[in-house]
Parts: structure tokens; sequence; C-alpha cells
């Protein structure tokens, strides 16, 4: 029967309505996967304002907490070296890992992280738990009520803020546009200042100021680095490089009687500058006149810092 009457299965597989039938399923079954995919992609509303209420009420409760110093110090390279273990000291270990808990718990709920395609989630922690940290730092050291309720006003906007950038930033795609990269590029630019400026108002020395401005530029940086060369290893050597060049001029600015403010917005300048360029170097677009463009931003800022502020 079938030697009689032989069937050409690969013709009639190959027929339109078949072929069409199957691009159709195909079509549908891919539609059914995306679609919910973008549909709990939203952002959790209801998370992000628990997680955000938390921070708020722990960074008000700053002004309520109340320790014992108790120095330790020691000497390094003729300096002396110490911390205090006061109530500044314990808000900001608090705060920190409240910060980085926020974000660990915000970045796990994105559909990408609970189908278990987010390997490590350390760089979302940087931006909200040094954010957070330095906060409850300032806030502390703010004695008029009116500028603490300012900024904790102000905390109201940045910590959501900081939180639903890095959540977005989940998304790859969504990582590379170009209103997400403004907007986290403004959020740790200001974070980098209001750092710097609390650096320059505790007046510690050199090795200490000169430190802590290298691994918070490094930080920041390797933040911002990271989505371009999607490799943390190598967004944190280019970020030290920029940490490195941003920590030595410290030593430089130390020798200056500034202000916190002025310190603040001199390392701003730089920081704006030193990781600026290496970022474009990343995009491919290093050449003369990107040089002299943000050469040029950077005199005007050091002329603007020297004549109005200074």
């Amino acid at each position: 029967m079938s030697s009689q009457y032989p069937v050409n299965w690969q013709r009639w597989f190959n027929a339109p309505s078949i072929s069409g039938s199957l691009r159709s399923w195909q079509m549908a079954e891919k539609q059914a996967t995306i679609l919910p995919m973008t549909k709990e992609s939203i952002l959790d509303r209801d998370r992000l304002s628990v997680l955000t209420g938390a921070i708020l009420l722990a960074l008000s409760m700053t002004r309520l907490l109340e320790v014992p110093i108790r120095p330790l110090r020691t000497e390094f390279l003729g300096s002396q070296l110490g911390v205090e273990l006061s109530a500044t000291t314990i808000m900001e270990l608090i705060m920190l890992g409240l910060g980085i808990t926020a974000a660990e718990s915000l970045v796990r709920s994105h559909p990408i992280a609970r189908q278990g395609n987010l390997d490590r989630s350390t760089m979302y922690w940087i931006v909200p738990g040094m954010l957070v940290t330095v906060l409850a730092t300032w806030l502390v050291s703010v004695s008029d009520v009116g500028l603490w309720t300012a900024g904790i006003l102000a905390s109201m906007v940045l910590v959501p803020l900081a939180l639903a950038v890095e959540y977005a930033g989940v998304d790859h795609e969504h990582d590379q546009s170009s209103l997400l990269q403004w907007g986290q590029t403004v959020l740790i630019h200001l974070l980098a200042f209001i750092v710097f400026a609390r650096i320059y108002d505790v007046r510690a020395r050199s090795l200490l100021s000169g430190t802590a401005v290298l691994i918070i530029t490094t930080l920041l940086a390797a933040r911002l680095y990271w989505p371009i060369v999607a490799d943390t290893a190598e967004a944190f050597l280019y970020g030290a490089t920029a940490g490195v060049l941003v920590g030595l001029m410290t030593w430089i600015l130390n020798y200056w009687r500034l202000t916190s403010l002025q310190g603040g917005l001199l390392l701003l300048a730089l920081f704006y500058v030193v990781v600026g360029l290496i970022q474009q170097y990343l995009y491919g677009r290093f050449n003369r006149q990107v040089v002299l463009e943000y050469g040029g931003v950077g005199i005007i800022a050091l002329l603007v810092i020297v004549l109005v502020v200074y």
C-alpha cells in the first residue's frame, strides 16, 4: 500500500498552510512568554514604599540614639589613626546594612532575578548603601532642626530614586537607555559631592581623607563603568585608576584651608573630569576634542570655585 501510494512527507511539511501555522504558533508562544515578563517587570511600588519607609524611620532615629564614645587609636607612618565607637559610627554601620538590604531585596524582586538570570547583585549595593550611610552621618552632625528637617525631606526623594534606578538597571536593555544613564550619572555625581564635602568636614589627616576619597571614587566610578564594560573586575580596574588620581589630588588640596563646601566642589570637579575622560575612552570616543571639552569644564569650575565660593 505504501509502495503503491508513496507519501512525500517533506513536501507535506513544507506546505504553506502547515508552515504558516507553525510560524503563527511559535510567534504566539513567544508573545505569551514575553508579555507577562514586561508586565511583571514594573517596579513593585509597595515594596519600594516599605523599604523607603524603613530607611527614613531609621534616619529619623539618629537624633534619639545616644551611645558612650569609646576611642580606638593606633599609629601608622607617624600619623595618629583612630576610630571612635560613638552613636555616629554605630548608626553608619546600621544604615549601611539597611541600604544594602533594601537594594538587595528590591533587585531580587525583578523578574530577571527571579528566573535565576542574575548572578551577582553586589554592584547594585554601592549607590544605595553609600547614600543612606552618608545621609545618616550628616543628619547626626546637624543640630539645627530646620536643616535636619530639610535633610529628611531630601532623603524622601533621593532614597527611593536611588533604589528605583538600581531596579531598572537589572534589565540591561533599560540600563543602556539614555534617560537611565543620565539619571544614574546625576545621582552618582551628587552622591560624590555629598561624600566629599562630608570628608572635608571631618578634618581628618591626609592619610585618612585621601584613602577615603580613593575608595569612594573607586566604588562610584566602577558602578558608572560597569554597564559599559559588562565585567565587574574590569569596571573596578578602571574605577581604581580614577580613584588613585582623585585620591592623590586630595593630599594636595589638604594643604589649602578649605571649607567643606569648597573642598567638596573641587573634588567633584576633579571627579567629573577624571571619571568622564575614562568613560569616554570606554565608549571609544576619546579624542582631542573630548579632552578639550572636559578640560575646559574643569578649568571653568575651578575658576568659579576660587573666585565665587572661595
